[in-house]
């Protein structure tokens, strides 16, 4: 990390690069860094290896650049531009593809202005029909083309299902019943059991039609940028398979759910019923609640998991306990359709 902190500050400066700059902003993530420049952005990936993902190396690093840039450019080609080096010199001077011994890999993108993230737009009231039914429509464009073949569709076994959902419970276990109650663990948990029992055959043949592909697989309004009539969704998944292979219809459940969990249930029903009359799949209804279940307990399990950083000021803890609580009640309610 020693490197990466160093290669963080050097980044940080209009020196680092070739193009001109404007004031560099610089957003950390749990695994990753970006860089705002102005024309640009420029993504690194931090050297972790967290089991579910691993980017312990500069190899390893440099391949999930390139499968980031191979699998996002299905989606929105105009975004990224390519996987550059990041090098330091004989006198330590850190650049973007400049001289001297390869430290770091970043994905580049065309940056497009922060504030147009589709989450944001939501809290100010600025989404209307015609972003939902476009937004639709592209993730229906890539899903005709989202890579599909024997072992993607593996991951929409039964066997698959149930472990991501053993997984999510086993995980969540501890949390109760702060924030999940005996109540609502229990009737998610006895409802989902059912279900992957009582629809064996229909998650088999949705493998025998192809529906299991490899997905966005974190296709939320936050991975959505909306410049005025355009829709760019950016930062799919790509650095743990089981992620991101699923059915199309927990993909756009993600997105439902999402807009459910903002209060925009009109605009959640808009985006299915759309979706729905692009691809005319007659699973949607009875696999829809389901999947709505499924990413709103995982939100639900991550703003847990995020809760515990010691590092949260105790009014940002005390705000994410809250999230993962409606999180929760979300997917319970959810549950109980089922």
């Amino acid at each position: 990390m020693e490197t990466t902190d160093r290669m963080i500050g050097a980044m940080g400066q209009p020196s680092a690069y070739s193009h001109p700059t404007e004031d560099i902003k610089i957003i950390i993530t749990a695994v990753s860094v970006i860089f705002l420049t102005g024309d640009y952005a420029y993504k690194i990936n931090k050297p972790l290896d967290l089991g579910f993902l691993d980017f312990s190396t500069l190899k390893k690093r440099e391949e999930q650049c390139r499968k980031e840039l191979i699998h996002n450019s299905l989606i929105t080609p105009e975004l990224y531009e390519g996987v550059v080096e990041i090098t330091e010199d004989e006198e330590n001077n850190i650049r973007i593809e400049g001289k001297g011994k390869v430290i770091e890999y970043a994905l580049k993108m065309r940056q497009v202005d922060p504030d147009r993230t589709m989450n944001l737009l939501l809290e100010k009231d600025q989404i209307n029909e015609e972003h939902i039914t476009k937004l639709a429509q592209s993730i229906f464009d890539f899903h005709l083309i989202a890579p599909v073949n024997e072992e993607i569709k593996s991951y929409g076994s039964i066997e698959t299902i149930k472990f991501n959902w053993d997984e999510n419970f086993e995980q969540t276990e501890k949390y109760k019943p702060e924030l999940i109650t005996e109540e609502a663990f229990s009737l998610i948990k006895e409802k989902i059991d059912n279900f992957i029992e009582n629809n064996k055959e229909l998650f088999a043949q949705r493998i025998e039609k192809s529906q299991i592909k490899h997905c966005h697989g974190d296709f939320h309004s936050a991975n959505v940028f909306i410049i005025g009539d355009e829709i760019y969704i950016f930062d799919a998944i790509v650095f743990n398979k089981r992620f991101p292979n699923c059915d199309v219809i927990s993909e756009i459940a993600f997105m439902a759910m999402d807009l459910d969990f903002n209060g925009e249930h009109e605009l959640s029903n808009l985006f299915i019923g759309h979706y729905r009359e692009l691809n005319q799949d007659d699973d949607i209804p009875k696999l829809l609640n389901f999947y709505k279940c499924y990413r709103a307990y995982i939100r639900g399990k991550i703003a847990c998991f995020t809760s515990e950083d010691v590092n949260l000021s105790e009014e940002k803890k005390a705000d994410t306990e809250e999230q993962a609580k409606m999180y929760f009640r979300l997917s319970k309610k959810y549950a109980s359709l089922l």
